[in-house]
């Protein structure tokens, strides 16, 4: 009998985390798991407070994969009913990983109750090593690049905007004007789908698989009141845009580029300066060709694929099944089709650094 996976996330609208949702729906599927509401019915103080101090039963047929956007809600993780049954193991895979002061204290001694803690920015491993050892492991930012990426030539956007944006690059009519000036097409911030479901569909195929470039620039670059004030690190915007075939134009995030190791993933704009930025974009626009669009594709496949984090994940954890069997053979088919060539053999593989990444 197959072990019942469980994958907890805290469920919510925010178009901002339609790519974790996205994640976590694609993950249960993979994994055969049941999909559970995090911010379900919480515990008491006292019998959570025990929940904390005493390792939770271990044994049983099934695991546990706890899906936080921040380490802020490991605090959900311990208060949910769920943690006191018996289990084999518990993952912890942390998006936001960078926020390790939200880490609940004594450190240490919470994040030992997981057997797996997963880490999404690559420089943050090294602080989670020093935790858990080899438990901590990277599982890089993603997409879903075999279902909602593509490499079409046809893009009637020479410039997009998606999202958070520093101050000249915010208001999408004085943009449109000053692409205008040098002959560029430009769209601004696309509306948000009234229905949560199947918002990141139409965010991939009808946004950036038009686009040539999208504009995204580093959080230190560009700060905002929610965003870590000293650690670099990418988000979907990149991983979703060249998922597409896009490419990622602004003052990029230099120390958290490791996963995007291919010239047309992004482009360096330079310091924040609309003027200055469009004229290295329009350049650069002038020399596009479908080409690139396909090396983005192609990079994407090979290095972004959340297929490759959750079958990293699913090794480590030895839960892996049938379904995400027939995923990988698709996702290795689809990759040879566009690139002549197989992935690396230690793809999802390598002990601690889940590849590719």
């Amino acid at each position: 009998m197959p072990q019942r996976i469980r994958i907890f996330y805290h469920r919510n609208a925010e178009p901002g985390w339609a790519p974790v949702t996205h994640l976590a729906a694609l993950a249960s599927r993979l994994l055969q798991a049941e999909s559970v509401d995090l911010a379900g019915a919480g515990l008491g103080w006292s019998v959570r407070l025990r929940a904390t101090l005493l390792a939770p039963p271990s044994g049983g047929k099934g695991g546990d994969i706890f899906l936080l956007r921040s380490p802020a809600e490991l605090a959900e993780v311990f208060a949910h009913p769920a943690f006191r049954e018996r289990r084999a193991w518990r993952a912890l895979w942390i998006i936001d990983s960078f926020w390790t002061e939200m880490l609940l204290r004594p450190v240490r001694h919470m994040l030992s109750r997981f057997d797996l803690v997963a880490c999404t920015r690559a420089g943050d491993l090294p602080e989670y090593r020093a935790l858990c050892g080899e438990r901590a492991v990277f599982l890089g930012w993603g997409a879903d690049v075999l279902e909602l990426g593509g490499s079409g030539a046809e893009r009637p956007w020479d410039v997009l905007r998606i999202g958070r944006q520093p101050e000249e690059w915010d208001d999408d009519a004085r943009t449109a004007a000053a692409c205008a000036a040098r002959g560029l097409s430009f769209h601004g911030r696309p509306p948000f789908p009234a229905q949560p479901e199947g918002r990141q569909q139409d965010l991939m195929r009808n946004w950036y698989g038009r686009a040539k470039f999208v504009i995204a620039h580093s959080n230190l670059a560009a700060p905002a009141g929610y965003t870590h004030p000293a650690k670099e690190y990418l988000t979907a915007r990149w991983t979703d845009a060249i998922a597409c075939g896009a490419t990622v134009a602004g003052c990029q995030p230099h120390s958290d580029l490791g996963l995007l190791d291919w010239p047309e993933a992004v482009l360096e704009t330079g310091p924040i300066g609309l003027e200055d930025n469009l004229d290295r974009i329009a350049a650069a626009v002038a020399a596009w060709t479908p080409e690139r669009a396909r090396r983005n594709h192609a990079g994407a496949l090979k290095r972004l694929d959340w297929r490759w984090r959750i079958a990293g994940l699913a090794e480590r954890l030895d839960c892996g099944g049938p379904v995400l069997a027939a995923e990988m053979a698709r996702l290795r088919a689809a990759l040879a089709a566009v690139d002549g060539a197989p992935p690396p053999e230690d793809c999802g593989k390598r002990s601690g650094k889940t590849a590719p990444g």
